[in-house]
């Protein structure tokens, strides 16, 4: 694919945009930034898949890749080992990630074990761009407004599906655990910019009863009390208009069965 958004602060760049039912867990450095994140699939059944493409956002269901382009991820753990120049190396801090329009919760409560893919990311993000927003309420078949969930842990505002980790100055990356010919689409040495899309859903399922598990299966990895008593809406297109974000945010307008979750430290 062509590159799109050119400059010379996107000439190193790397985006890792996530999407789908995954609970990220940033780390921090001694200075509240962070350093690293470690992002987990709940054990639901869902097949995962990644891409590398030499182009930055914004991505639109125009250009989003298709199921059949990404490599299936097996369900271990893997590891992403991201260099960078001296000048790039400092994560953003942890008040970066936008919690109006996540749902994150304090991480005064302890991981479970039932994950079947975790990914950790051996460096902090000089940005990271949330996407694919809703509002978590939907109507009834009474023509009622209601909320999407319930418990002690439901979302205190919006909810994205969609987030974008961007480093800046890449001299290198390696994603180990994933299969070879994902990898060998990695540039070595790194030149240029681009992104690595890893999708935690192939293909999306449209049942009450598999969302359902999603969010069942989130809840108990991460210690939540949240039941799902509606499916999220559908991302409305305009979400398009985060394009103009100068560190290019990954855009659709897809569906996904469940949000993101930001366990923060």
């Amino acid at each position: 694919m062509p590159a799109t958004g050119s400059s010379a602060a996107s000439a190193s760049q790397l985006d890792l945009v996530f999407d789908g039912t995954w609970v990220y867990v940033p780390s921090l450095d001694a200075n509240g930034n962070i350093a690293g994140v470690d992002v987990y699939s709940p054990d639901c059944g869902h097949p995962h898949g990644a891409i590398f493409v030499n182009q930055l956002g914004p991505f639109t269901v125009a250009n989003w890749p298709q199921p059949s382009a990404l490599y299936m991820l097996d369900e271990h753990g893997h590891t992403l080992n991201i260099q960078r120049g001296a000048a790039s190396q400092t994560g953003i801090p942890v008040s970066g990630i936008n919690t109006a329009i996540n749902h994150c919760v304090t991480a005064a409560r302890p991981m479970g074990g039932n994950w079947d893919l975790m990914i950790s990311i051996k460096a902090g993000p000089n940005a990271w761009v949330s996407s694919d927003t809703v509002v978590p309420q939907t109507t009834d078949s009474f023509g009622n407004i209601v909320p999407c969930f319930s418990g002690k842990d439901i979302p205190t505002g919006k909810v994205s599906a969609l987030q974008t980790l961007s480093f800046l100055g890449v001299t290198g990356v390696a994603f180990c655990g994933a299969p070879s010919t994902l990898q060998a689409l990695l540039p070595a040495p790194w030149s240029g910019s681009g992104s690595l899309i890893i999708v935690g859903e192939l293909p999306y399922i449209p049942t009450i009863q598999h969302t359902r598990g999603a969010y069942i299966a989130m809840s108990k990895l991460a210690g939540l009390d949240l039941i799902m008593n509606y499916p999220l809406p559908r991302v409305p297109a305009a979400a398009a208009a985060a394009a103009s974000n100068p560190i290019h945010p990954m855009v659709h307008t897809g569906q996904n069965c469940s949000n993101a979750l930001i366990v923060l430290p």
